[in-house]
């Protein structure tokens, strides 16, 4: 890898054989470097103006660039080097992705430095602002180098009271010992690099599909012409306001326009671009420069020709009373395959309702393999579930096969289910579509993911407004399961749609042992929600009852995944969700505890005193942050000093009055 001192050597590979070169400021352990790695071969420039010659000049195939940071905000430096070559050079590139990098800062310095001692700290001036705090606290001088690891490693040759901030990556690969973890001013910490290629010129054509799916949800790129007049605004869209005016920033002057300097940049939503434009352009104010397209911009999708299905925006959430799911929300839709009688379905519904379910589900009519299986009881077995839904307060969710069904169904049921069998009759999902209801839509056995958005799209285009994929499995060479969940491309989708996503472990497994390891997998896999066969008499069911589970095991699966018990749940109901939660409090707190023993060995290794009092500030100010106002402020103090003594007791002291505690 390149040391950072000096523009690498590249040779010139003919295309076909040449890997995806990404260019970054810095050395590695540098966060660049980190962003590079993530897109292809990295290659260290020892300032951002070398690494973007080199990207105009072809030397590599793109670069990362920081751009805007969640303290600092808009980045002055690496932004101003990218105005010059875009302004001054005419340069052409663009941006095709945007690349998020957690920031997990360290404060590190030679062996036997206390905090105390250090009179100096050494960073990277963007590093340096994001730790005002820090070094006002350590009553410090700031050192500016050119990235942080080039400051661990000459914190590392100097020695004396120096140190340096940094990637943890950094520090020990420079020989540091670590003084104090995660010291950004806040925390969480993210950067945000831009991945910038080349519109033409020398080298390979770019192209942004070797980038893989943009982080930010801005697939394609923006492409970036030379500005045709020097007032231009630098835009990105959804951003929240930012300008750049630090005093004493070195600026960057326009061609043609010498006494009108570039202050920066502005970040803006769409919406205000056109103001900040206007103020940017006022007699004496100095421009900003523009980089992307005009406000009116609107983003393409994320698959050509499914601009409904793939439409770049945020997550969205389908709600329908107690039900919720997509946007952080999750949900359990819990019911018999088939409605077989009213006292059955009317059973079914108290016990999903008391184990936690949102929704009841069940079949009224039902598409079987063979002719002469149970075909449902129709509209008069949709009556009984709406019954029973009514009875519990639950939503119903019933399943549709033909067009010729959808407005009779519509009218009683909450949720159109589009069948698997019938994911691609098209017909039936634009019918389903403008029936005015939420839709839930599974993938079909042999549907690839896109063509289970295609068929996502034709609904949308009918003019649903609620949509909900379903992932029930699909068909392989395996036998020994009906079907296989396919979380792969649940979570292909999940990149590709803000529709919400659930899953059907019941389909998948066709066998009740499967189905709720099956269900805990997609939980866990961030599934919006599930849903799922239940039968109390599942050997007398008249379809699919090899597969339903027993109410208690709904009841044992929503206490494991943390959904909490319907309303109307009896005591003992409750209360055999509280001991599951107890159960697992237990065992975070044995976990816990063994991480405080192994963190306390680390730091007695390391020199390292083994109380951090600011580490248990922080603790206390999570605990109350996190209970908010669930408990009283002072409960959740009594809570957190309670985790600390049983970790002073964990690491051997003898009580809460020792010289030093517990490593929080």
């Amino acid at each position: 890898m390149p040391d950072g001192t000096r523009t690498p050597e590249l040779p010139d590979v003919p295309a076909e054989a040449a890997p995806y070169r990404v260019g970054y400021q810095g050395q590695e352990g540098a966060f660049g470097a980190r962003a590079a790695h993530r897109r292809g071969l990295p290659a260290g420039f020892d300032s951002f103006e070398r690494l973007l010659a080199a990207l105009s000049a072809g030397a590599i195939e793109a670069a990362v660039l920081p751009a805007v940071n969640r303290i600092a905000g808009a980045l002055v430096e690496p932004l101003e080097a990218l105005a010059a070559e875009l302004v001054e050079k005419g340069s052409r590139l663009r941006v095709v992705a945007e690349v998020p990098v957690p920031v997990r800062l360290v404060l590190a310095a030679p062996r036997g430095v206390d905090p105390e001692e250090i009179r100096e700290v050494h960073s990277q001036l963007q590093i340096l602002r994001q730790c005002r705090k820090l070094v006002t606290r350590l009553g410090a001088v700031a050192v500016e180098s050119a990235d942080t690891a080039v400051a661990a490693a000459r914190v590392a040759e100097l020695g004396g009271p120096r140190a340096a901030v940094s990637s943890e990556e950094a520090a020990l690969a420079a020989g540091l010992v670590l003084l104090e973890e995660d010291v950004s001013d806040v925390r969480p910490n993210v950067s945000r690099f831009w991945l910038l290629e080349r519109t033409e010129g020398p080298g390979r054509t770019p192209t942004a599909a070797r980038t893989g799916a943009d982080e930010a949800g801005l697939d394609g790129g923006f492409p970036l012409p030379p500005p045709p007049e020097p007032r231009v605004v630098l835009f990105r869209s959804a951003r929240q306001l930012s300008t750049l005016s630090d005093a004493g920033a070195e600026v960057v002057t326009l061609p043609g326009d010498a006494d009108v300097p570039v202050r920066g940049f502005a970040i803006v939503p769409e919406k205000a671009c056109g103001a900040v434009a206007a103020k940017g352009t006022r007699e004496g104010e100095p421009p900003l420069v523009w980089l992307g397209p005009p406000p009116e911009f609107v983003r393409p999708p994320r698959i050509p020709g499914l601009p409904r299905a793939t439409e770049v925006k945020p997550p969205v959430a389908v709600a329908i009373g107690p039900f919720a799911a997509g946007a952080g929300r999750r949900a359990v839709i819990a019911g018999p395959c088939a409605v077989e009688s009213p006292e059955q379905v009317l059973r079914i519904a108290k016990a999903v309702a008391r184990a936690g379910a949102t929704a009841l589900r069940g079949g009224v009519f039902k598409p079987r393999t063979s002719p002469y299986a149970f075909q449902g009881h129709g509209l008069e077995g949709l009556r009984w579930l709406r019954a029973a839904g009514d009875s519990v307060g639950l939503p119903i969710v019933t399943e549709v096969m033909a067009p010729a069904q959808v407005e009779p169904l519509a009218r009683l049921a909450d949720v159109l289910q589009i069948g698997a069998r019938n994911s691609q009759n098209f017909d039936l999902l634009r019918e389903a579509g403008g029936a005015g209801r939420p839709v839930l839509l599974k993938r079909g056995f042999g549907t690839t993911v896109e063509e289970w958005l295609a068929s996502a799209e034709y609904v949308l285009a009918a003019g649903c407004r609620d949509l909900i994929l379903c992932e029930r499995g699909i068909r392989t060479f395996e036998r020994t399961t009906r079907g296989t969940l396919d979380l792969g491309g649940m979570l292909a989708a999940r990149s590709l749609t803000s529709l919400p996503l659930i899953v059907d472990p019941s389909h998948a497994a066709g066998r009740r042992d499967l189905v709720v390891p099956l269900a805990r997998a997609a939980w866990g896999a961030g599934a919006d929600g599930l849903i799922v066969e239940v039968h109390d008499t599942p050997e007398a069911a008249l379809s699919d009852g090899a597969q339903a589970l027993l109410p208690a095991d709904l009841e044992a699966l929503c206490d494991e995944i943390g959904v909490l018990p319907g309303e109307d749940g009896s005591v003992e109901r409750v209360r055999t969700a509280i001991d599951a939660v107890d159960r697992e409090i237990s065992a975070l707190v044995s976990r816990r505890l063994e991480l405080c023993r192994r963190v306390a060995g680390a730091k007695r290794r390391l020199g390292r005193p083994i109380r951090d009092e600011a580490r248990e500030a922080t603790v206390k100010a999570r605990f109350a942050e996190a209970l908010g106002g669930s408990v009283p402020e002072t409960g959740a103090e009594r809570l957190a000093d309670a985790l600390i003594g049983l970790g002073l007791h964990a690491e051997g002291w003898p009580g809460a009055g020792a010289p030093e505690g517990p490593d929080a």
